[in-house]
């Protein structure tokens, strides 16, 4: 389709040990006019239709992502709808995660009986005011300490990571939670090599009692962090 991004299959993390299928694409702002939804096949929101172009694209970009990842993973269904808030809803008998940032777009999509929830999160590295920033409200001291574990890692890279680390967590335990969750509710229990487990430090809901470990893998290649989190 012309004007349309064209999503590639894409795996640029560790071995996981799961059939996770993933695809991303680099998109344009300008290609985000209701014809361009319409070219894709992908229904536009009525939120967006007077959204500035950039969000625009970066839903549409997304959503085709998102459907080419469902298609890779075996599902016949392979539109993403949208809740009331926003939130992506999967066809039955899958989950999957969907991001962007600046101008890349990507989606992750597994079959529901390999895990309870996955979660996929892109960054732009954040600018040294920026990450000090944020610092006290993201990282913890175990996070703090596992950043400085990672040799050749500026404190950017570092606390770009770990705050792509638990916005993941977040998309995998979402479905799961009982309540308000925020970034001090998780610390890295260790890192390195291109993987990551994150604890929970306080009790969120039933099935997320105080302790849990999730495993998370992630790459960092030039400005852009890529991760992903799941919810065994």
């Amino acid at each position: 389709m012309p004007g349309i991004p064209a999503p590639s299959a894409s795996w640029p993390f560790p071995e996981l040990g799961l059939q996770v299928a993933m695809a991303e694409a680099v998109f344009e702002h300008r290609i985000s006019e209701p014809g361009d939804f319409a070219a894709a096949g992908i229904p536009m929101p009525e939120d967006l239709v007077e959204a500035v172009p950039m969000r625009r694209a970066a839903h549409l970009a997304g959503r085709v992502c998102a459907r080419e990842a469902l298609r890779a993973a075996g599902a016949g269904e392979s539109l993403v709808g949208r809740d009331r808030s926003g939130a992506p809803v999967w066809p039955a008998g899958f989950r999957g995660s969907i991001t962007h940032a600046g101008r890349t777009a990507a989606a992750a999509a597994i079959r529901a009986a390999a895990c309870r929830g996955i979660g996929l999160d892109y960054e732009i590295v954040m600018t040294g005011a920026a990450a000090e920033e944020i610092s006290d409200l993201v990282l913890r001291p175990a996070d703090r300490r596992g950043i400085a574990s990672l040799a050749g890692t500026s404190f950017e890279e570092g606390a770009t990571l770990v705050f792509s680390l638990k916005e993941s967590l977040y998309k995998a335990i979402s479905p799961s939670l009982g309540g308000f969750t925020g970034f001090e509710d998780a610390e890295l229990a260790w890192i390195g090599g291109g993987r990551a487990r994150l604890r929970l430090v306080r009790r969120l809901s039933d099935a997320l009692p105080d302790g849990t470990e999730m495993d998370c893998v992630y790459a960092l290649s030039g400005d852009l962090v890529r991760t992903l989190a799941v919810f065994a």
